[in-house]
Formats: C-alpha cells, structure tokens, sequence
C-alpha cells in the first residue's frame, strides 16, 4: 500500500467523507527526514569528509572549494512518492551558504548563486576513495551519521497559517488550494499522526520547502518557488511588453506559484547554519534523468 492510499483508507475509517479526503490527499507530500537521532540502518553522513571517484577533483569556485554538507546512500533510503531518487549509488551535496546568498544578491540574480553549489551523483559500482581536505578550505564539519524517517507535509497555506492574522501568507483563501475543506484541521492531524515529525532533521528530501506548514515560516519569510514565480512574471513581462495591473498581481503571482511548485521538487533542504538556510531545487523530468547538474541552489538569510 502507497502512502497515500494508507492516508486516504485511514481517514474514512476514522469516518472523513471520502471525497474531501481525495482532495486533501492531493496536497500531501512526503518526504525523507534525515538526522543524527539512531532509527535503523545508517543512510550517509553528514559533515566530515566525502568519498569522491578516483580522478574527481573537489568541487569549487573561484573563491575556493566548496563546503561539503552531506552524502546520502540512495540504496539505503526509503522511497516516497513524487520523489524519484536514483536506487542505488551516492548524493554529495556541496554548498557555500553564505557565498552563494551574498552573491546572489549582490548579482540580482539566481543564476549568481550556482557556481556556490553543487550536487554529484556517483554511480554505483563507480571506484571511489575517501577525499583529503583541499587547501583552501576554511574548515570541516564534524562527521555524523544519518538516520531516515518518512514524514507527511502540507503546503504551508493549508498547515500553518494564522487565519486571523492577514500577513501570515501571501495566497489568498481559495477553494482550489483547500482552506474551505470543512475537515481541514481534523485531517492534518491525522497524517501527523499516522507519521511523525521527527526532531531536529539536518536534512529534508522532497515534501514542501521549509519543510511543510509552520515550518516554512520559521525559516523562511518566502518560499523559493514564491520567489522564482515573482522573477518568472517580472520576466514575462519584460518579454512580452505587457504590464500586470496591479489589481491582479496577486492572483496571477498565486496561479504562477502553483505552477513552480508542481514543476519543481525541494530536492534537498538543510537545517539553518549560521543564520544561512539552504535548498537544492529540481524539477521532476530533470530528477527522473539524473540530471543534478541541472538542480537549482536557493539560499536565504534567515536572521
């Protein structure tokens, strides 16, 4: 049984109509929590030193190499839905948080912040050693082994926004993103309770960004794909000579985050570090073909 169907079969038991579980179901996501808590096999480290192929130079940019963040053994890792992760073989994921936000500002631009971050796919069977610190690095994490759990995550405008409180997210009330499901709560308690959040995850894959409902604002005061619909209308507009009247900018910024958001899955997101949190984005079609290159670092200041 998917994890899906074990939610929507849970929730008409608990007597839920089952068509307003078939749409709540629609906006769950799952994802892989990775942290230091021991919970069955180890599934990679965190921090330390990678095991890089024989011949691979560590990953850099022009200000020096690269921050190693993590491996994960994607053999070891649980599989969730919506989440199309290599069977077998390693993830390192490389990223100089700060470097990577302070440039993409001083740049204003996305793109700026890509020569900061990296993510390498070994292959299984590929010969590969551990690596030796390069020069040029200013330190290295302690080593931690990871240990996954599978947790359910909704939007942050269906779990985690104040209804009384106007500013607490920036989509509207509407029908087609489920606020006016009349068992909203009751059902978000349900997958809570069904998989449990697990306590202080270094590493997220899949789900929503900032991990889902309150989350999101906790870390971040925009989710990326708000940002990346913002740039992708303001671009739109430059092309195409149109301008949009102001009176729908909201909603046209909402239908265009939706749209992110179905294209592009939070491909791994790491816990706030010296005030910096960051974020490998990739859309599913890139995922599916082993594209990492293609991924899209995101990272904000969070302080």
């Amino acid at each position: 049984m998917d994890h899906h169907e074990q939610f929507r079969r849970a929730a008409i038991e608990r007597g839920f109509p089952a068509d307003e579980v078939g749409r709540f179901a629609e906006f769950l996501r799952f994802s892989i929590r990775a942290g230091g808590n021991p919970a069955g096999e180890v599934v990679g480290q965190h921090g330390g030193l990678p095991r890089l192929p024989v011949g691979v130079e560590w990953p850099s940019s022009k200000s020096g190499p690269l921050p190693f963040i993590a491996s994960l053994d994607c053999a070891a890792l649980p599989r969730v839905p919506g989440l199309a992760l290599p069977v077998d073989g390693a993830l390192l994921f490389f990223l100089n948080r700060a470097l990577a936000f302070n440039y993409g500002i001083a740049s204003n631009s996305v793109d700026g912040e890509q020569q900061y971050a990296r993510v390498m796919h070994v292959p299984a069977g590929t010969e590969a050693a551990p690596a030796e610190a390069p020069a040029g690095l200013d330190s290295v994490s302690p080593q931690r082994n990871l240990f996954a759990t599978v947790v359910a995550e909704l939007p942050f405008w269906l779990d985690g926004c104040d209804e009384d409180d106007p500013d607490s997210t920036r989509i509207d009330n509407a029908a087609h993103l489920g606020r006016d499901l009349q068992h909203r709560d009751e059902l978000c308690e349900l997958a809570k309770e069904l998989w449990p959040r697990s306590t202080s995850p270094l590493i997220f894959l899949g789900g929503y960004t900032g991990g889902g409902g309150a989350m999101a604002t906790d870390y971040l005061d925009d989710t990326p794909e708000l940002a990346m619909a913002e740039d992708n209308l303001t671009a739109r507009q430059k092309a195409d000579g149109i301008i949009i009247a102001e009176t729908e900018w909201d909603l046209r910024l909402e239908e265009e985050t939706l749209r992110v958001m179905h294209e592009w899955i939070p491909l791994a997101q790491f816990a706030k570090e010296e005030a910096y949190w960051g974020c490998f984005l990739i859309r599913h079609e890139d995922l599916a073909a082993r594209r990492f290159d293609k991924a899209l670092s995101r990272t904000e200041f969070t302080e």
